[in-house]
């Protein structure tokens, strides 16, 4: 009999990015496939373009109304495509959806994809959020974790048990998707690329402020930004339209606004940098690695699992404007060559530890047995 599987998402930008392989495979398994989530008009319309069956259930951040509204869209929606098995991503989904599964009694597998401020932060939201991710994970069918520290804090917080946790490396990456691009550029500067949202914990006000300090070294450095203002996260983590436009108007970056396919972009990067305080596993980083790219990145969790320093890229200390000048500097004086070998070494280091299989082989087992 054929399995009806709901994807809960945060946004329909993952499934058309880093889940978009998965989602393909599972259709093409024979999966009837159904993607719980949110966006633009167009990104929706897009979705369903590439054959995918989209249900828009909104969103909910702190207003308990929208919350309510939102468990009640998803509830409805998991109750009309008939599910057998979902599949939760990031914190909202991975929380409101396994309530509403758990009502229903419907098997699902949920994806740490990272937790960002969760057990440091003393907001009143990230205290409930931790009771909430201690009750909602108490009878979910499988649990990924993308990197071994946020293992090993959810079973240390007693918020999953050991026995139905499991590491992934990440998304994983299609490293036949993300290959090596010759771009010939007219642009004679050494660019440098940011991609992410635009939220401070992504290290987006540390890039800025480590581009100025260069500028004022150095005239043929360009640092370019890729990602979306992003709102649906808490008001101190986030960055205001007119503090990005306060800084494409000193001329600190050239900003490409939200792009779905990115390879271009980094194909044109000299270096790929993701400051980020904390991650999953950085999904920018390994795209960008697949694509011989040396990268800079905090020291921090999910991203030094990916980047091997002096071997890859460089690794910095997170939250430190003056450290990650630095090593841009570094980056910046390094000989063509040695950074072309560290792009290679990258793209060795991804296709052996980070293959996108490995991703897609461990939901199809979780699956079969749900």
């Amino acid at each position: 009999m054929v399995k009806n599987i709901v994807i809960l998402e945060n946004n329909i930008i993952s499934t058309l990015t880093v889940r978009s392989k998965l989602t393909h495979v599972l259709i093409e398994k024979g999966f009837k496939v159904t993607i719980l989530t949110t966006g633009t008009e167009q990104q929706l319309q897009k979705a369903k373009e590439e054959g995918f069956n989209v249900i828009d259930v909104k969103s909910g951040n702190q207003n308990p109304l929208d919350i309510l509204r939102y468990m009640l869209n998803i509830r409805k929606a998991i109750k009309q495509s008939k599910a057998d098995v979902c599949l939760t991503f990031t914190i909202r989904p991975a929380i409101w959806g396994n309530f509403i599964t758990r009502q229903l009694g419907i098997p699902t597998i949920t994806n740490i994809t990272g937790v960002g401020p969760l057990f440091e932060s003393k907001e009143p939201a990230y205290k409930f959020a931790r009771l909430l991710y201690k009750i909602s994970l108490k009878k979910t069918a499988k649990i990924f974790f993308q990197n071994n520290d946020d293992k090993e804090l959810f079973i240390r917080n007693k918020f999953v048990k050991e026995s139905l946790s499991s590491l992934i490396p990440g998304s994983g990456v299609d490293h036949e998707h993300f290959c090596p691009v010759d771009v010939k550029s007219t642009n004679d500067k050494f660019i440098f690329l940011f991609i992410g949202r635009l939220l401070k914990d992504k290290g987006i006000v540390e890039f800025i402020e480590a581009a100025r300090l260069l500028k004022m070294e150095y005239g043929s450095i360009e640092c370019r930004v890729i990602g979306p203002l992003w709102q649906q996260n808490l008001k101190d983590n986030t960055i205001t339209e007119y503090q990005l436009r306060s800084w494409i108007d000193e001329g600190l970056i050239v900003y490409y606004g939200e792009v779905l396919d990115v390879r271009e972009h980094i194909a044109k990067a000299n270096c790929v940098v993701l400051p980020s305080y904390r991650e999953g596993t950085s999904n920018v980083l390994l795209e960008a690695s697949s694509m011989e790219r040396p990268c800079i990145a905090s020291n921090t969790t999910g991203c030094r699992e990916i980047v091997e320093e002096d071997v890859t890229g460089f690794l910095c200390k997170v939250a430190d404007v003056q450290d990650l000048f630095l090593k841009m500097k570094r980056m910046f004086l390094l000989s063509e060559e040695n950074r072309i070998q560290m792009g290679k070494n990258a793209r060795e280091k991804v296709k052996r530890e980070f293959d996108k299989k490995i991703v897609i082989d461990a939901y199809l087992d979780a699956i079969s047995k749900c």
